[in-house]
């Protein structure tokens, strides 16, 4: 997916917490950082997007072109435009073929039949209400036509290319001896028949997301559960919006929208989301790969794409898996969504943000109103009291996210973690607050 940056935001807490929880002052021992991603990191999710489809590629067979070769080649061998042996004259043929594959190669009615091949990958999205709405990127809920076809066959055709390259030099032992230049040559033509003539047809879309355990992580058991799409706008450079939907969904953690007001240029960006360097990698287990990741950087300009849409760069991180999740202010407030990287240009870690004025414009288009839940706004106050290392004042908060959410993924950790320290004698809660 065109590759981008995280997300992860926190949670302002509100006036009128649950069972009459207190708003406090933040210990100036908490880095910003580290109160943003636990704030966050409940409502900053890992989605899939899926195609399932067959991919049909057609036998090739010679057109009178390609047998034409052969005598051609005899030909410019004899009048010493060519080495006179075999093997330098097959070459030749695979060479001139390669450069107009339809002149020379054409299909016949027979395919190699691939069923339920998928083709797919992952980005970033983050809960807007309690009952299930989740923002994340356009170009990370569909793929156009020509990149869907370009995915399916980069997982299909290296075996097909390789099986009828073996099959065509079988052909040809007798007459001339195979060297790595000649499988070279003959790879770059039946590629080229094969990138040109496969098709995929019967094709599915599914995007899900993938839930996390209590507790956090995931294993063999983890699932992906369906998601709806809602809304669309355009893919990048184009207004890179779209919301989802999770049916039956209730107090699910949620992030707060703030302003593009709320943020200037030098101004500190705060980045939350799972990194496809991570999701992708072999090296780590499931369990980690299901943690969001929390970079930063610095806000350095405004910029206008040639679609006319305003967007935010930014001097921080990007990795291909990130994009569709939420950038944050120091104070908690998304104020966009990470879309894109710079590419080949990414170790420069210059970002591109969709600022929240648009996803505020399509939420409002679709009906649906952004709604801190009573599981995040009790939350916050919990961490608000576990980070003071008021603890004894902290564990009927987490117990309550517990109820109203059995599924939070870190709340089971935050409880274990309270009551270890009361037990150690580590807990500060006035007597008149616990």
């Amino acid at each position: 997916m065109t590759g981008a940056i995280l997300a992860g935001a926190t949670l302002a807490q509100g006036n009128a917490l649950a069972d009459g929880a207190k708003q406090v002052s933040k210990p100036e021992d908490v880095a910003v950082g580290t109160r943003l991603a636990a704030r966050s990191d409940p409502a900053v999710v890992l989605i899939e997007l899926r195609y399932t489809g067959t991919v049909l590629v057609p036998l090739p067979t010679r057109t009178k072109a390609f047998d034409a070769l052969t005598a051609k080649a005899r030909k410019h061998a004899k009048a010493g435009r060519i080495p006179a042996d075999h093997q330098s004259q097959i070459k030749w043929i695979l060479r001139t073929a390669s450069s107009n594959v339809s002149r020379y190669l054409k299909p016949t009615k027979q395919n190699i039949k691939l069923k339920n091949q998928s083709v797919g990958g992952h980005c970033t999205g983050w809960w807007i209400t309690p009952n299930g709405y989740m923002v994340t990127g356009s170009h990370c809920v569909g793929l156009d036509n020509k990149l869907l076809r370009q995915r399916f066959g980069q997982g299909v055709l290296p075996v097909i290319n390789a099986q009828e390259v073996k099959n065509y030099l079988k052909g040809i032992v007798g007459v001339a001896q195979p060297d790595d230049e000649m499988v070279r040559l003959a790879g770059t033509l039946f590629s080229g028949f094969n990138t040109k003539n496969m098709r995929v047809v019967g094709v599915r879309r599914g995007i899900g997301v993938v839930r996390a355990l209590p507790g956090g992580g995931r294993d063999a058991t983890s699932k992906v559960t369906p998601l709806r799409l809602v809304a669309r706008g355009l893919d990048y450079p184009g207004e890179d919006f779209a919301l989802l939907k999770l049916n039956g969904a209730r107090n699910l953690p949620t992030l707060q929208l703030g302003s593009d007001s709320d943020v200037q240029v030098g101004d500190e960006l705060y980045i939350n989301g799972f990194p496809g360097v991570i999701t992708t990698s072999p090296a780590f287990n499931p369990k980690s790969k299901m943690y969001p990741a929390l970079t930063q950087g610095a806000f350095n300009a405004r910029r206008t794409t040639i679609s006319g849409v305003p967007y935010i760069q930014a001097q921080a991180p990007s990795y291909g898996g990130n994009s569709g999740g939420p950038v944050f202010d120091k104070r908690g407030r998304v104020i966009g969504t990470l879309i894109a990287g710079t590419g080949d240009d990414a170790q420069e870690n210059q970002s591109y943000i969709l600022p929240v004025g648009i996803i505020k414009k399509h939420l409002a288009a679709a009906g649906v109103k952004p709604v801190q839940s009573r599981t995040s706004l009790i939350y916050g106050a919990a961490l608000d009291d576990f980070f003071a290392r008021r603890y004894r004042a902290a564990l009927p908060k987490f117990r309550q996210v517990r109820a109203l959410y059995p599924a939070h993924p870190y709340v089971a950790g935050y409880l274990r973690d309270t009551r270890e320290a009361i037990a150690a004698g580590r807990d500060r809660t006035p007597r008149n607050a616990a």
